[in-house]
């Protein structure tokens, strides 16, 4: 029986060592699993929380500052028209949509 939880302890350890940021709300690999383009702003805010900014003119363009100091940006009006993922010096890293 004590064997059997041990496993299960190894098991449980391993499983969240692995974690690849899927889990993680302030991660591009998030905003990859979890990003739809059918998503109004309601969707956005519930899956991602609040943007830290609106840096849009004519759209909205909503920033989600992420851990490793990039940003994903959402173009939006009354639909998503894009979403980047930005480095810290303003430059295209990846489409996400």
């Amino acid at each position: 029986m004590k064997k059997n939880i041990h496993v299960s302890l190894l098991i449980l350890f391993l499983a969240a060592c692995s974690d690849d940021g899927r889990n993680n709300p302030n991660t591009v690999e998030y905003f990859r699993e979890n990003l739809k383009k059918d998503m109004d702003y309601r969707a956005i805010v519930g899956v991602f929380g609040e943007p830290v900014k609106d840096i849009g003119s004519g759209i909205h363009i909503y920033v989600y500052l992420l851990d490793d100091l990039t940003e994903v940006r959402i173009g939006f009006t009354d639909k998503i028209l894009y979403a980047s993922h930005i480095d810290k010096n303003d430059r295209l890293l990846e489409s996400l949509l």
